[in-house]
């Protein structure tokens, strides 16, 4: 099974959602570090995003309700639909996840 959240994000099931609320409130209360991106990773991804939006916008395609574009795919690593071929590589857009 599994479903959607909205953001576009895969829940394979309801204990992966119970243990993802977990590991957000230990994170928000500070026992957990947060991953995440460091400035640079974060600097470059936002870069990327705004080259294919760009180079996309002219043909009209629309970025959907996260602000990725409509026909991006899951990505295995964030589970968000927001991984798009560029130059030629699978790259996600929310967390800079490439196959090359």
């Amino acid at each position: 099974g599994g479903y959607f959240k909205k953001g576009g994000k895969f829940v394979p099931s309801l204990v992966a959602e119970i243990g993802e609320v977990v590991e957000t409130h230990l994170q928000e209360i500070g026992m957990l570090k947060k991953p995440g991106l460091d400035e640079h990773q974060q600097k470059l991804v936002e870069e990327k995003k705004a080259e294919y939006m760009e180079k996309h916008a002219k043909s009209g395609e629309e970025a959907n309700d996260e602000g990725f574009p409509k026909g991006a795919q899951l990505c295995k690593k964030c589970n968000t639909k927001a991984s798009i071929l560029m130059d030629g590589c699978m790259t996600c857009l929310n967390c800079g996840d490439s196959k090359c």
